[in-house]
């Protein structure tokens, strides 16, 4: 045999060699798993618009409605491709078709997917797509938030890092007691004399569940870091009563049903599985049940070290959406049985009084909750002796200018209009003056409620004690008798 002739066979061999190859990766691609992924989307967007066939009479409308059936029927799968506007492709949506875009400030042809998620953008295999992702999936998680919140190389500074400290909010977080549970470590030891007087054995960035010995090697010490230190909002722990873990800033941000499901467009998530929010969307307006999937879940038992659920926390879980809600629901739901509280504190919710700042940190670390509030009730009420502090808009770098803006139910706010400020500095951009009044416009749906001042009242406060506890002595209303009370 000629050495021509051999390299004809080896040639020819070579050739038949490639050829399989790309059959076998054709053939791959056809019966690829996102290709299954987009034909189940089709089938769910077909089903909906079927359903809605019946519901529909006019005979015009009911042509335009088979014709985008037949739209989505004759869809063929395709790889989808995001090009964002620094000349990045990614194509997470080609699994991920239908997702819900995060939010307005967050659009996803410019900030795209993995910016937030990390991950490899351009693999349509889901190992190799999902490796490197931050927080498994969950970028609020705490120990990724700098990362995905903060921001990164892919999209510059975000949350961290930036000039104003208003701005970084990842890097505030790390004092709060929200995430680092400095509160119950604090008081819980001073309660048991472990540290007279209380003190904050945390540093910024560390949680009450990074200590070795919180309680000294107590007894109960087992028990304290379990069921107090590693639940809610950090990551790993569990949320009351619930097999459900808490991540971080989506524990707040990102709103969820009591099952903890999934309900939104995207069939990549199963509907059965906890451990998701309702849609993949964040939000600044949270409403009183998303607190409640922590707090008024029941009470912590100091001497035991156990949790104790409240007895009608069956019917909390189930409560109405806050569009189907009355005040009623709210009255029998907002706090644990036994407590009491005033009306505005039940009308409005949780963050209409917890400011930004007294949530989430303002770069201070603090040994208690009440040493971190940022409001009392005579920064919108005023007190016997004084009237609330007034706070004019004049520029557009003003922190209440901001903040307006990111939430949309507020009203516009104007150069020159006169809003509250705390007594500690912080700006209330939704409680507004208007014709001589007051006025706060609740955050979760922009409705409008009169604040009534001290000043021309009856009320006979001691202008020194603010705490809601001093205001319930005559503002009381209890879950037992939802119509008495003052205003």
């Amino acid at each position: 045999m000629t050495k021509q002739i051999r390299l004809l066979i080896l040639l020819g061999l070579a050739i038949i060699v490639c050829l399989i190859m790309i059959l076998l990766a054709v053939n791959s691609f056809s019966s690829s798993p996102w290709q299954e992924w987009q034909t189940k989307y089709f089938q769910a967007q077909i089903a909906e618009l079927q359903g809605k066939m019946s519901t529909i009479q006019g005979e015009e409308q009911k042509r335009n409605l088979a014709q985008e059936i037949k739209e989505w029927q004759e869809k063929k799968p395709t790889v989808q491709e995001i090009r964002l506007s620094n000349g990045r492709i990614e194509r997470c949506t080609t699994c991920h078709l239908g997702i819900e875009e995060i939010s307005v400030s967050h659009p996803i042809d410019s900030v795209g997917c993995t910016a937030c998620h990390g991950g490899n953008p351009l693999s349509l295999d889901e190992k190799t797509a999902h490796e490197g992702m931050y927080g498994g999936g969950h970028p609020g998680q705490l120990e990724s938030a700098r990362l995905s919140c903060g921001g990164n190389s892919e999209v510059g500074q975000c949350h961290s890092g930036n000039r104003e400290e208003a701005d970084n909010q990842v890097d505030l977080l790390a004092t709060a007691l929200m995430a680092s549970k400095g509160g119950e470590l604090s008081m819980t030891r001073y309660m048991y004399g472990l540290d007279i007087p209380p003190k904050v054995l945390l540093k910024p960035g560390e949680t009450a569940a990074d200590i070795q010995a919180p309680f000294n090697h107590r007894p109960e010490e087992g028990k304290f870091q379990q069921n107090c230190l590693a639940v809610c909002h950090l990551t790993g722990g569990e949320l009351p009563g619930q097999e459900v873990k808490a991540n971080g800033c989506e524990s707040c941000h990102v709103l969820s049903n009591p099952q903890h499901t999934y309900e939104g467009k995207d069939v990549t998530i199963p509907r059965s599985k906890p451990g998701y929010g309702i849609s993949h969307r964040l939000t600044v307006q949270i409403p009183y049940t998303q607190c409640n999937q922590c707090h008024n879940q029941g009470e912590y038992k100091v001497d035991t070290m156990d949790f104790v659920p409240r007895h009608d926390l069956d019917r909390v879980k189930a409560s109405p959406p806050p569009d189907q809600e009355s005040l009623e629901t709210r009255w029998q739901n907002v706090y644990s049985p036994g407590l009491v509280f005033t009306k505005c504190e039940v009308n409005l919710d949780c963050v209409d009084c917890h400011t930004r700042e007294e949530t989430m940190g303002d770069g201070e670390m603090y040994y208690s909750e009440w040493k971190a509030l940022k409001i009392q009730c005579r920064d919108c009420h005023g007190s016997t002796v004084s009237k609330p502090i007034e706070w004019k808009v004049t520029e557009k770098s003003d922190t209440a200018w901001v903040e307006a803006r990111i939430n949309p139910v507020f009203p516009p706010l104007k150069m020159g209009d006169v809003i509250l400020k705390t007594a500690k500095g912080e700006e209330l951009e939704y409680a507004r003056q208007e014709d001589g009044k007051w006025f706060s416009y609740r955050k979760t749906n922009g409705e409008k409620f009169y604040i009534p001042q001290v000043i021309g009242s009856q009320c006979q406060q001691d202008p020194d004690k603010q705490s809601s506890d001093d205001c319930h002595k005559c503002h009381d209303v209890s879950k037992d008798k939802p119509s008495s009370g003052g205003e």
